[in-house]
């Protein structure tokens, strides 16, 4: 009878679990996004032209998934659970570490030394940025670029046992930094700056350093630069347990707890030009008469914790996050004399794969030491980005490009003359020995393009056949 009894009470128990969030939904339900979630709306059974949605029973699913009552209790009941008796994570994104540290799954790869950027993915990202300083220094405008170093980079210690072989002791940041040796790029190398201290300069729960990390960050970054500023060495700080770390917040949406972060007694003397609502605004200007230079700055999350010193240090100041960067544009407009890329060391391969938007530099075009008949992959579109340009762009037979080729792009203009720019070494998902520059419209004919390219390796320059290429419109 007992047994029967209990049999029942389980049964009730277990249905009542899996029915209250659904039934929830009519009083209680969750409207709370967690993580980098979209907030989603209920769906309708019809479409705009009145007809049956096909999708809808899909976009109903997708709506209970994210709203059903008591949903941040029972992902933090889980996440408790599995972090805390198993020691792992019940989202893929984030990985349960010792100590209650976690990390950003993303990293993971990097910190294993396994599935790292090629040599040539290193070589094209370098090159490319060698590139934009080259460009921006023609100008008159001060060049610097800046990786902020993954969480596990500067502290592996926390990082959960079972991770302890690693299939190398590559990492991409290590391979980029040795790339270096004979470049001019003006680098910030802020994994060594940031090994130097004793202290632990990153959050627990979060992806990202505290702001004493990000205060040593800015006071590096502005000495490489010879910039003239407050270093707020005698500035108070006060330690205050009152941070949410964004890990934090997506394993543990309703039971996570603060942890301490610095706050710094600092007088913020500048003020937003743009309507901005937090640190996180994609686009954010600032304006400090009461300093000096005028800073284009792209930047990711790491810079959040940044902007405030930086909108201290400048008279006018330009944050920037959308990607590919429109920098020629965009630097002209604010009228900038100091550029400073800043990107966090899991997406270092980015500025591969999508090079910063400037005219490519007009070039003599070289006489070939051979052709070769393997047609080159080419498309060429009007910029979406700025449409002063087009941008032309393929790929090349992997065995005719070496781990250092650069690339010319030949074309005809629209007097049928001859002209050759350099363009950027890229990288996709199919290949790293890609190509892309950014040519101005009005040296073209509206429709088509002959193109050519000419692979540059060490003396020796292969000329590919010519073709016509399409010049796409972009979509509105």
């Amino acid at each position: 009878m007992k047994k029967k009894i209990f049999s029942i009470v389980f049964t009730v128990t277990c249905l009542l679990c899996c029915v209250l969030p659904f039934m929830g939904m009519a009083v209680i339900p969750s409207n709370e996004t967690i993580g980098n979630e979209q907030q989603t709306t209920i769906p309708s059974l019809k479409n705009e032209d009145g007809n049956f949605s096909e999708k809808y029973l899909q976009q109903l699913g997708d709506y209970f998934s994210t709203h059903y009552a008591f949903r941040p209790q029972i992902i933090s009941a889980d996440a408790e659970i599995q972090s805390k008796i198993f020691d792992t994570s019940n989202l893929n994104s984030v990985v349960v570490g010792k100590n209650n540290w976690l990390y950003y799954s993303s990293t993971l790869d990097n910190y294993l030394g396994r599935n790292l950027m090629s040599s040539r993915d290193i070589f094209n990202t370098r090159h490319n940025l060698e590139i934009t300083q080259e460009y921006l220094n023609g100008n008159n405008i001060d060049f610097l670029f800046t990786v902020a170093p993954n969480k596990n980079t500067l502290y592996p210690e926390n990082m959960p046992y079972y991770y302890g072989k690693k299939e190398s002791t590559d990492s991409n940041i290590n391979n980029f930094t040795l790339s270096l040796k004979d470049s001019k790029l003006n680098y910030c190398d802020l994994v060594a700056t940031l090994k130097d201290f004793d202290e632990v300069l990153y959050l627990q729960q979060d992806s990202h350093w505290n702001n004493k990390g990000a205060l040593i960050a800015y006071n590096k970054i502005l000495d490489s630069l010879d910039k003239v500023h407050n270093n707020y060495e005698n500035a108070t700080a006060k330690r205050t347990k009152n941070f949410y770390g964004d890990l934090g917040k997506m394993l543990y949406p309703s039971t996570q707890k603060p942890e301490y972060n610095y706050e710094y007694d600092i007088d913020e003397s500048y003020s937003y030009v743009t309507p901005t609502k937090s640190v996180e605004d994609p686009i954010i200007a600032t304006q400090n008469n009461g300093a000096s230079g005028r800073l284009y700055m792209y930047r990711d999350s790491f810079g959040n914790a940044l902007l405030p010193y930086f909108a201290n240090a400048y008279n006018s100041a330009y944050f920037t996050k959308t990607f590919p960067v429109n920098l020629a544009l965009e630097v002209g407009v604010q009228q900038s004399d100091t550029v400073i890329f800043e990107i966090a060391e899991r997406n270092l391969i980015w500025f591969a794969q999508s090079p910063p938007v400037i005219p490519a530099r007009e070039l003599s075009v070289p006489k070939a030491t051979k052709c070769f008949d393997k047609i080159v992959g080419s498309k060429a579109e009007i910029s979406q980005v700025n449409m002063q340009y087009v941008s032309i762009g393929g790929s090349v037979d992997k065995e005719l490009c070496k781990d250092d080729s650069e690339f010319i792009i030949v074309v005809k203009d629209k007097d049928g003359k001859s002209r050759g720019f350099e363009s950027f070494t890229t990288s996709n998902e199919s290949s790293d020995c890609c190509y892309q520059a950014y040519i101005p419209t009005e040296y073209l004919k509206p429709d088509s393009v002959d193109v050519s390219v000419i692979i540059k390796s060490g003396d020796e320059y292969l000329l590919s056949k010519s073709q016509k290429v399409d010049i796409h419109q972009p979509e509105i």
